[in-house]
């Protein structure tokens, strides 16, 4: 895994920055001050903003182990499963021949090939 470039005033801001847009999205005063503390301390304390980053990318690495699995499996469970049950109830013919119902799957095909069939073959 490569190492990640620390840029600490870059991330400060950007944590700084989401929390202002909390504030205009909810209205709620804790995010705005938040928002201005952090931003405080990525101004005037070099050793906070590295800590407060080096605890921002543990949390994204946490949440980057949970919120895949939960997200798929939701997914999976919300609208593929749902789909493919209304699928087996529903349709009766096998179209893509998804099932096989003969011994082999080899077909024959009498097709005479000249030079030309080999010349673009896509």
């Amino acid at each position: 895994m490569a190492k990640i470039k620390s840029e600490p005033i870059k991330t400060m801001l950007t944590i700084s920055m989401g929390f202002l847009v909390v504030y205009f999205i909810f209205r709620d005063d804790w995010a705005l001050f938040t928002s201005l503390g952090i931003g405080i301390i990525g101004i005037f304390s070099t050793y906070l903003s590295k800590l407060i980053e080096k605890l921002w990318f543990k949390l994204a690495w946490l949440l980057s182990l949970i919120i895949p699995n939960i997200l798929l499996t939701s997914i999976f469970y919300c609208i593929l499963f749902p789909v493919a049950m209304l699928q087996r109830i529903l349709v009766k013919s096998d179209n893509l021949r998804l099932k096989n119902s003969s011994n082999s799957t080899f077909t024959t095909c009498n097709k005479e090939y000249d030079k030309k069939s080999f010349e673009n073959p896509w």
